[in-house]
């Protein structure tokens, strides 16, 4: 079984360079601002529900029969992030777009596929470990990469009052900075999860998180500069003052 689950990490790694350079060729996913409202879609809210909780329920399974006291508290750590995903964040949702059927399918898809491989690692793989400053490290990657990805979407959220639709430029924090905040916050995440397990399950999940989201970045921001004319100049798209 671990040889399959380290096959499963390796194949993650491949498909990522598959996905970033198919999204960096101009391939977009049909979702929110670029959704196409032909297609058979279902409520943004239920749509994110359904997608997101393989990813907590798998590895919430395999919490309670795994035979690694440091690999349960990495999948606590990674269930932090997909508690607030599946269960939280598709209700405080404000868009009424729908999502189409075959992006949500395919994003169940990897939820499981991930959920599965992180938690049967964690759970059976991970090795026992006393804390070290690269713990130390990774936790802090990890949380404030999670307090970036909240703030941020919470500043988009407001964006809008009530009854308003339509874009706006969003302002303050690290918007002043970079156009996907939120992308940026959730490749900290999992860079940090990576550190903390330092296993190949997590760090194939950073590589495919940066490969999904960062093409997706730029993407984001060459759209608001088309259309917004006044768009500030000296914002990057995913990391300050870089790119």
């Amino acid at each position: 079984m671990r040889e399959t689950i380290l096959m499963m990490a390796w194949a993650m790694i491949g498909t990522a360079f598959f996905v970033f350079f198919a999204l960096k060729m101009g391939l977009t996913a049909g979702y929110g601002r670029y959704t196409n409202q032909a297609q058979w879609g279902i409520n943004p809210k239920l749509a994110w529900f359904i997608q997101e909780s393989p990813a907590f329920f798998i590895p919430f399974y395999f919490l309670f029969g795994g035979l690694s006291s440091t690999g349960r508290i990495l999948n606590c750590i990674f269930l932090v992030h997909y508690f607030y995903r599946a269960l939280i964040y598709p209700f405080r949702i404000r868009s009424t777009t729908k999502s189409p059927l075959l992006i949500v399918a395919a994003a169940v898809a990897f939820c499981t596929y991930n959920g599965t491989l992180q938690g049967v690692w964690n759970s059976y793989y991970q090795l026992e470990e006393e804390l070290t400053y690269r713990h130390l490290i990774g936790s802090i990657l990890y949380f404030s990469g999670m307090f970036i990805n909240h703030k941020s979407d919470n500043i988009l959220m407001t964006l809008r009052k009530p009854g308003e639709t339509g874009y706006k430029i969003p302002t303050g924090f690290l918007y002043e900075y970079i156009s996907c905040p939120n992308y940026f916050g959730e490749i900290m995440e999992w860079i940090g999860y990576a550190i903390l397990g330092w296993n190949l399950p997590a760090l194939a999940f950073a590589i495919f998180t940066f490969a999904n989201i960062g093409p997706r970045a730029i993407a984001h921001h060459n759209w608001y500069k088309e259309k917004f004319p006044k768009y500030p100049p000296t914002r990057r798209a995913l990391i300050p003052y870089i790119y």
